[in-house]
């Protein structure tokens, strides 16, 4: 979960330090106080595109940095392995990730102080935060969306059957892929034969085996430590010994210039006995700093640091990377190119009527492939039911007791029947009152209705959400009365299993709230300054009371006070 985002220098804000707790935490303020700039920063922690516009003006970056704790993270395995593959490791269970934009409109982002691509920062991030704002509420309405939605709340059983289908229609397209070529070009087995003998032989001149690519890893990781070992001790030596650089090989290192000041005091100590401790001194720290840099030296003799290693681990793990560009994200996918490269390879070669041969097995795929669609088409209507009658549910709890929610399945036409998805087509359909037919969702006009119908997706597919921290960018708007109030217990509960952020203009919301945070700017010296607050328990009341009538009369405070209480 996210434990503290430090913002500097970003829009208007100068500095602000936000550091929410477990469940649900709101976030409100005056219009025009920068609440959705919060959600902008740690946008730009899950990777969004920087801006240079995000520059506070007069200043030459901004700067956004989220500290997480990682201790009860579902797929922490997984993510450590992305990123040791790095050389980035956990510290004491936190993970921090930092973003800087520059005024020419570059950026810099960082894990646990290491840089790091964009890309990567993506994929490490997507499993820690998951933002839902103005645009992910109009993503409901793009029907492409929806098989995603059925597929996440089907779980594990619709996840494997989705990746069998893909595995076989990737198959299946390779075999039309070859039957086209052979078909349309009389050269196509000659060049397909030798694109195959190089991959075959790339690959097999590589000979990696699975797990070398953590046992590479590993050794890199100790013979970074033996380098920085090595040059930290190498220098060390240097200023104990020093060198004048010359043919003579005289030295003026901290050891020969303290035997030099030793020997020095002993000449006038043999001439004056007051100085006999002094000398006696000198000559202690000159012993001491020989013996030291003796075994210093003696260490790097000894030292297991092969340059010649480190090139070569280096080099293997360049090549296994452009291997996985390749071929396969890991070794075993790459070796699996391999045998199917060298079995279509002989294949060809030993086959003289291979178009033939394709097109029996392009029959057997394509039953395989439909026996597979059909089973994944019949789990997800199975899982479209359920969907249906828990969303429906939750749209009554959100005060839309009359509602409909359905998950349409269209059978796509033979010409473009294996789509990536199956073969259906599927969307949601809507109907807000009795009577009526359910519609395609881009038929809803009220932004509240459609508001309450992705927080209700939000809410039932939150069951199964491993993402820690789930944040909601004004999930009320378009709302008010009941249906805020209503709004509000649905966040709660999703707060039971996550952490929560919401940026609210809500009363409801705010004194549903477990921490209230409040937003306010101020102008000091001719600049926009905006603050954060954590708020307690008689600022909050007072807070709430502002966003039931705008101010904090007796009454208001009263009302606000009974809100708050209802919530308990």
């Amino acid at each position: 979960m996210l434990l503290r985002l430090e913002i500097r220098d970003f829009a208007v804000i100068s500095n602000i330090v936000f550091e929410p707790s477990y469940g649900l935490n709101c976030i409100s303020g005056e219009t025009g106080a920068g609440k959705s700039l919060i959600v902008d920063a740690i946008s730009l922690i899950l990777g969004a595109k920087a801006s240079k516009t995000l520059v506070r003006s007069g200043s030459s970056s901004c700067f956004v940095e989220a500290c997480f704790d990682m201790t009860d993270l579902k797929n922490r395995s997984e993510l450590e392995k992305i990123l040791e593959a790095q050389g980035i490791a956990f510290e004491e269970d936190m993970l921090m990730i930092s973003r800087q934009i520059f005024v020419n409109g570059k950026s810099m982002a960082r894990i646990n102080g290491i840089g790091v691509t964009l890309q990567l920062l993506k994929n490490v991030s997507q499993s820690l935060v998951d933002i839902h704002g103005q645009h992910d509420t109009q993503s409901i309405f793009d029907e492409k969306s929806h098989a995603g939605y059925l597929d996440s709340y089907g779980g594990d059983k619709i996840t494997k059957l989705h990746s069998r289908y893909t595995t076989l229609l990737n198959e299946y397209k390779q075999i039309v892929t070859r039957i086209k070529g052979i078909s349309s070009s009389p050269d196509y087995l000659d060049r397909r034969r030798e694109y195959l003998e190089f991959v075959v032989k790339e690959i097999g001149d590589a000979a990696f085996k699975e797990g070398e690519e953590e046992e590479l890893i590993e050794t890199r990781k100790k013979l970074q430590l033996n380098e920085t070992t090595a040059t930290a001790l190498a220098e060390v030596l240097s200023v104990l010994e020093g060198s004048d650089g010359s043919d003579t090989g005289a030295s003026h290192g901290a050891a020969s210039d303290t035997a030099f000041a030793a020997r020095e005091l002993a000449r006038v100590a043999s001439q004056d006995a007051s100085y006999t401790s002094l000398s006696a001194r000198a000559n202690a720290i000159s012993l001491d700093l020989e013996a030291l840099a003796a075994d210093i030296s003696k260490i790097l003799d000894d030292m297991d640091y092969d340059p010649d290693l480190r090139s070569k681990t280096e080099e293997r793990i360049g090549l296994l990377y452009d291997l996985k560009g390749k071929y396969g994200k890991d070794i075993k996918e790459i070796n699996e190119f391999l045998a199917k490269s060298s079995a279509e390879l002989s294949e060809i070669d030993a086959n003289k009527d291979l178009l033939t041969e394709l097109k029996t097995k392009r029959v057997a795929a394509e039953k395989e492939l439909l026996s597979c669609a059909e089973e994944l088409s019949s789990a997800r209507k199975s899982a479209g039911k359920k969907l249906s009658a828990a969303i429906v549910k939750e749209l009554a709890d959100l005060e839309m007791p009359n509602a409909v929610f359905e998950v349409a399945f269209t059978r796509r036409e033979k010409t473009k029947f294996f789509s990536s998805s199956g073969i259906d087509d599927i969307a949601f359909r809507f109907s807000a009152n009795p009577g009526q037919e359910a519609r395609a969702l881009s038929a809803i006009v009220s932004g509240g209705e459609a508001s309450r119908i992705m927080l209700a997706i939000k809410n039932v597919l939150s069951r199964s959400d491993n993402t820690p921290t789930l944040i909601f960018d004004e999930i009320d708007t378009g709302v008010s009365g009941k249906a805020s109030a209503a709004i509000a217990k649905k966040l709660k509960s999703i707060a039971e299993g996550h952490q929560v952020l919401c940026v609210t203009h809500t009363a409801q919301i705010a004194a549903a709230a477990d921490c209230n945070f409040m937003l306010s700017k101020h102008v000091v010296s001719g600049n926009t300054i905006t603050e954060c607050e954590l708020l307690d328990n008689e600022s909050r009341i007072n807070e709430v009371s502002r966003l039931l009538s705008g101010g904090s009369g007796e009454s208001s405070v009263n009302l606000a006070k009974d809100l708050i209480k209802s919530f308990l």
